[in-house]
């Protein structure tokens, strides 16, 4: 097949190849490509291959674009009855509000936005058709991205938890930050977690269309610690759990702290039912008796009061996303290589404190 495009074009073509490069359109790229290759006078056969797509496709992309059927390749925008596809400040300000109000809001079924409702808000709303290349670009400017949702629990809107955690932040922490002081103690923020030997996901760079496969192995077992970090040195410890974590264990693992300093410890934990049974509850208070450990509890759903949570994710990200551990034991030589990192240098497990250091006046 021999078609010739003129300079002009393939000048075009090029640059519309990039744009689509940095939009991560893998569609309109191969488009794109597939037309420049026809213009180097490309067999279809070793075209089709090339892109991994049929030769039929070939030759329809190849019709639709001489028929002008792909002329927003070449800037070309569609008219909406005479007005011009573009919207002023107002209109983007009032489709900014909508795609964060969500598509729920404005009458969709479903919970997430793709560019087909937006195209269709567009229209409806301002009587503008946008092409999905232009409309990539428009929602870029509007400070807009596609993201995956994240999980957080309902509760966070109750208007008792929220009061809850500003009193937290407004009473009892200073309160504990006082009695540090006036007691000689240490803050200690403690928690638990488990690493799963089939690994952890992660974003990373990969070639376009490529996403990228880890292996695994498949198996559920999962490394348990204890972990605990010093607020004002940053001073990490940990205990290795086999099995699974309960109340004994708990109170072996304070134990195991307090023989580590001989000052008083005051205790930042979580809900976790262990935390709370009848025997850790009846040794934590013989230990305040004697004032040598003092317990505080955050409100629920509050990681971002305990800076191991952030130190878990720290792990997690140098340790095992993206990792393949055929054995137990590559798993959790990962994990302590990076434990070792932190008992060595505190620099990392400081800076999950960052924020708490700031209210307490620390550098």
């Amino acid at each position: 097949m021999r078609v010739r495009f003129s300079g002009d074009v393939v000048k075009r073509l090029g640059e519309e190849r990039k744009i689509s490069e940095r939009l991560n359109n893998l569609r309109l790229y191969k488009i794109i490509w597939c037309l420049l290759l026809i213009a180097e006078e490309k067999p279809i056969d070793s075209i089709a291959d090339l892109l991994d797509i049929s030769t039929r496709t070939v030759r329809n992309w190849l019709s639709q674009f001489m028929l002008g059927r792909f002329s927003w390749l070449m800037g070309h925008h569609y008219q909406g009855r005479g007005r011009k596809p573009k919207l002023n400040k107002e209109q983007k300000e009032k489709l900014y509000k909508i795609i964060v109000d969500g598509p729920e809001k404005y009458g969709f079924d479903c919970g997430v936005w793709n560019a087909a409702m937006i195209v269709e808000v567009i229209q409806k709303e301002f009587h503008v058709t946008y092409n999905p290349r232009y409309l990539c670009a428009l929602l870029g400017k509007m400070k807009l991205s596609y993201q995956k949702g994240v999980f957080v629990a309902a509760i966070l809107d109750d208007e008792e938890h929220q009061k809850k955690r500003k009193e937290w932040v407004e009473k009892t922490w200073p309160e504990i930050l006082q009695k540090a002081e006036s007691k000689q103690a240490i803050i200690v923020f403690v928690d638990e977690v488990s690493f799963a030997q089939w690994g952890s996901l992660g974003r990373t760079w990969a070639p376009m269309g490529k996403q990228p496969k880890v292996k695994t192995c498949g198996k559920r077992k999962g490394l348990k610690m204890f972990g605990a970090i010093e607020f004002k040195t940053g001073a990490f410890h940990y205990v290795e759990r086999d099995g699974k974590f309960d109340s004994e264990f708990y109170i072996e693992c304070l134990k195991e702290l307090m023989a580590k300093y001989t000052c008083p410890i005051i205790l930042i934990e979580d809900g976790a039912s262990y935390h709370r049974s009848q025997a850790v509850n009846e040794f934590k208070e013989e230990m305040g008796t004697k004032e040598r450990l003092f317990t505080y509890r955050l409100p629920s759903y509050s990681p971002d009061r305990n800076p191991i949570e952030k130190l878990w994710r720290t792990t997690k990200r140098d340790a095992t996303h993206c990792k393949y551990f055929p054995t137990f034991e590559d798993l959790r030589s990962a994990v302590l290589t990076a434990f070792n990192k932190y008992m060595a240098d505190a620099t990392k497990v400081i800076a999950t404190m960052k924020k708490l250091r700031a209210e307490a006046g620390l550098a």
